[in-house]
């Protein structure tokens, strides 16, 4: 199973190489640290002014960060898509890429 660190570090490459900005929270021992309690990743391309939220899981988990992500939206109220770019990025050790899923 890869580590939480090293599916940031791939998520990173590929932002990288595709022009994105992006920040993330220190980690810290036994503290919550993502953003909103949800994602892992900001992401801003200047050019576009896009602006997106990701979440880095394992592909086996990308059902369950999903519903996660839907019932965070759900509970504050927040519209999906009008301005908002919401995605899940699950790992696939196997396949050495990203499967990602856009909500």
């Amino acid at each position: 199973m890869p580590t939480e660190q090293f599916i940031r570090k791939k998520a990173v490459e590929k932002l990288k190489k595709k022009n994105w900005i992006f920040w993330y929270p220190a980690k810290i021992k036994f503290k919550q640290n993502d953003i909103f309690g949800i994602f892992d990743l900001i992401c801003w391309k200047g050019k576009t002014s896009e602006i997106k939220f990701i979440q880095l899981t394992t592909k086996a988990n990308l059902s369950t960060r999903e519903k996660k992500i839907k019932k965070f939206l759900k509970k504050n109220r927040l519209p999906k898509r009008n301005f908002l770019n919401i995605e899940v990025w699950g790992w696939c050790k196997k396949e050495k890429k990203f499967k990602i899923i856009e909500i």
